[in-house]
């Protein structure tokens, strides 16, 4: 693990994205795994997608403009990923 402290080369300079803490009741079971809401759009944002596509189920890709996003249902634009903060314990 690269400690907090340092940053790694594929990793973006995020500090300037919105942050929020999950509580546990944040999470949801769905048929896809764990997930939680996505706070741009509401769709499910299952862990899995999160941590290969950073996006939510509300994202439709490349193909869709934002013109005819309501025809094909949400547009969601949010960038997202999991940040693991931990503190030791004496």
């Amino acid at each position: 693990m690269t400690p907090p402290d340092q940053e790694t080369a594929d990793q973006t300079d995020d500090h300037e994205a919105a942050r929020m803490d999950l509580e546990a009741d944040a999470w949801h079971e769905g048929d896809d795994g764990l997930y939680v809401d996505c706070p741009e759009c509401g769709s499910p944002a299952y862990l899995e997608d999160i941590a290969t596509n950073g996006r939510c189920t509300g994202y439709q890709g490349e193909s869709t403009d934002e013109e005819n996003a309501e025809d094909v249902g949400n547009f969601c634009t949010a960038k997202l990923s999991f940040d693991l903060t931990w503190h030791d314990e004496p």
